[in-house]
């Protein structure tokens, strides 16, 4: 049996067909976000058609195919970017996870403008002095040092949080064990971003309140510390 063989003119009616189909197909998705890659398909195609096309380009259609293309693309990155689990190192997922309110974005937004604290012996905070940064504690043990006490406080908690909410002293010191890490924040600037924020401003105040508890927990190994809520894993 003999198949009708493709000639050159007929791949462009394909293409033309297909292209539209990818439109037609996309237009019954719910999900906005395939909808708009499958969107971005065809329009990538269309273009193609009309470029390449016998007797093209045709400069006309193809202009308003590759406009549309890249406002597309534009539309993904600015709706859809604040939302895709990207650029968030593996040693901050615990803190990721456990801000469960506060999108992929938002968390990238949070530690962009974050450094580096590693242990050594140091106070990173001082009782009775006003501290100009804000720690979370990623690895190791801090020691916490109050009324010629001491605690050891486990990876896992923010340092300095009450004298960042209330601008006042700090209420202990805080010495970073040796292989310890935070990561800091400066105060005036975190306080600014979360003004321009609010989303981020709940979810930050709302996190500091239950620390504390927490904390204390953490550091007294007698009663296991309460778990914040955590975000749910997408399912494999």
């Amino acid at each position: 049996m003999d198949f009708p063989q493709l000639n050159f003119s007929s791949i462009f009616v394909l293409l033309f067909h297909f292209s539209n189909l990818m439109a037609f197909l996309a237009f019954l998705l719910r999900d906005q976000l395939q909808l708009r890659l499958l969107m971005g398909i065809s329009l990538f195609l269309q273009a193609l058609y009309y470029y390449a096309i016998p007797g093209g380009p045709f400069f006309d259609p193809l202009f308003w195919k590759v406009v549309s293309f890249v406002a597309n693309a534009v539309m993904i990155v600015l709706v859809f970017g604040g939302s895709l689990d990207f650029g968030i190192p593996e040693d901050l997922r615990s803190l990721f996870d456990k801000m469960a309110v506060l999108t992929p974005g938002q968390f990238r937004k949070l530690t962009a403008r974050t450094v580096r604290v590693h242990g050594g012996g140091a106070a990173i905070l001082t009782e009775g002095m006003k501290p100009d940064r804000l720690y979370y504690l990623l690895k190791g043990e801090a020691q916490i040092i109050k009324n010629r006490q001491t605690a050891n406080l486990q990876a896992g908690a923010f340092l300095g949080e009450i004298a960042f909410l209330s601008d006042l002293p700090a209420t202990a010191t805080v010495v970073l064990n040796q292989g310890a890490e935070c990561i800091a924040w400066n105060r005036a600037a975190l306080l600014q971003t979360m003004k321009k924020d609010a989303a981020l401003d709940i979810a930050m105040r709302g996190f500091f309140n239950h620390d504390p508890a927490y904390k204390v927990a953490r550091s007294v190994p007698i009663t296991p510390p309460p778990e914040p809520p955590r975000r749910p894993k997408a399912e494999q």
